[in-house]
């Protein structure tokens, strides 16, 4: 019967997403956006200095990575140059979070086994944070240097640990899909153990549709997304050049050599989506062992000399891009706007909705299932309501 319910609630009620199912196939999807809620307004009448230190206590989630777009805007707004060091920490930092995210949606998703590395992975996280500076990276006042000695410790034990998640996978310098497969059937490591759901009949390339990455933004073109002007995009439901557009590891990781083979066979599919959180996660913690050897001291950031401007900075966060725009006046922030990754990929017709529509699920817990791990590979952060339906296929229209 229509509307009778398959599935009950996951997570909260802060997204819905609503499939209608017959004969085994998604025949409808009905994307809500979330609820946004006003944080930028907590920044309105606040000196410039303090909003970075706001934001990274205020969001739970990638709170580095608005940490660093808030400061870069208003960096920028204000005419501060910064120095290739003091940029150089704030993306480690961001790095950091962006590793923490990748190995703990790891960690915390392979099949219920009990582990000892997510407190450790927390504390290291915060170590490795604080020996980059710290909060002094927000808005540096005085003079400070990174902490070598902790950097080149926490180095080693960053190795240890993603050695552990990716096994024989973490020496390998370029493996090639087979050798992929091969780690799969062998490796008992936490990273295989996750990806080997993927492998399951119709996982592999469950998902597959036609969506564009988001394009890396001038400022110009992050101007005319956030700022007041005509091709200012809409905050729930964002597009560029017309149509929704997707952001996260895939996109990011679209030009590595053995994400672009397995986009060949499975497309943009769950397996070549969880391929490229494994091999996101491999790059950052291997670039940032690298980039910990060459961080140096950092001054205080000079006097603003104007007091107003217009600002706009985008950064990368585990979940996808994060943009931010800011107006300063009198000294003080007069407006405020922060485009988060999960408009993007939820978009009511976007990523989501183009996977789903049209897929085989099966029935009752395996359709939930299937469509839940397609939801945490593209947002493991977000929280959602998921409601799955009998529905009566469609009848094509007599024009079609």
């Amino acid at each position: 019967m229509p509307g009778q319910p398959l599935s009950a609630t996951v997570g909260t009620a802060e997204l819905l997403i609503r499939c209608g199912i017959s004969s085994d196939t998604i025949v409808s999807v009905n994307i809500t956006p979330r609820p946004l809620l006003p944080v930028e307004r907590l920044a309105l009448g606040k000196p410039p200095d303090a909003v970075p230190a706001l934001f990274g206590r205020l969001f739970s989630l990638c709170p580095k990575a608005h940490v660093n777009a808030a400061a870069t805007a208003l960096e920028r707004a204000l005419g501060i140059s910064v120095s290739p060091n003091l940029a150089r920490l704030r993306d480690s930092q961001a790095n950091v979070e962006r590793i923490r995210e990748l190995s703990l949606n790891l960690l915390l998703s392979s099949d219920g086994r009990i582990s000892p590395w997510p407190p450790r992975l927390i504390a290291l996280c915060r170590r490795l944070i604080a020996a980059l500076g710290g909060d002094a990276v927000h808005w540096p006042t005085a003079p400070f240097e990174p902490d070598a000695a902790e950097l080149r410790a926490g180095a080693t034990e960053l190795e240890t640990l993603v050695s552990h998640l990716l096994g024989g996978l973490w020496p390998m310098p370029q493996p090639d899909l087979e050798a992929v497969r091969d780690w799969l059937e062998h490796d008992t490591c936490a990273a295989a153990a996750w990806m080997r759901r993927a492998l399951q009949p119709g996982w592999p390339d469950f998902g597959r549709c036609s969506v564009k990455g988001l394009p890396m933004f001038r400022d110009a073109m992050l101007e005319a997304a956030l700022g007041p002007g005509p091709a200012r995009v809409k905050p729930d439901s964002p597009e560029w050049a017309g149509e929704p557009r997707e952001t996260g590891c895939p996109a990011r990781q679209s030009s590595d050599r053995l994400v672009r083979e397995a986009s060949k066979i499975y497309g943009n599919g769950l397996f070549t989506r969880m391929l490229a959180r494994i091999v996101e996660l491999k790059v950052l913690a291997r670039s940032l062992i690298l980039e910990i050897e060459h961080l140096g001291p950092i001054g205080a950031n000079p006097s603003p000399l104007p007091s107003h401007g217009t600002g706009v900075a985008q950064t990368e966060a585990a979940r996808g891009r994060l943009m931010h725009r800011v107006e300063v006046a009198g000294g003080l922030v007069r407006d405020y706007r922060i485009l988060s990754p999960t408009e993007w990929n939820f978009h009511p017709s976007g990523l989501v909705h183009r996977a789903l529509l049209g897929a085989t699920v099966g029935d009752g817990e395996s359709a939930r299932a299937r469509i839940d791990a397609f939801l945490h590979v593209v947002d493991p952060c977000v929280d959602y309501r998921l409601i799955l339906e009998r529905a009566e296929r469609p009848t094509p229209s007599a024009e079609g």
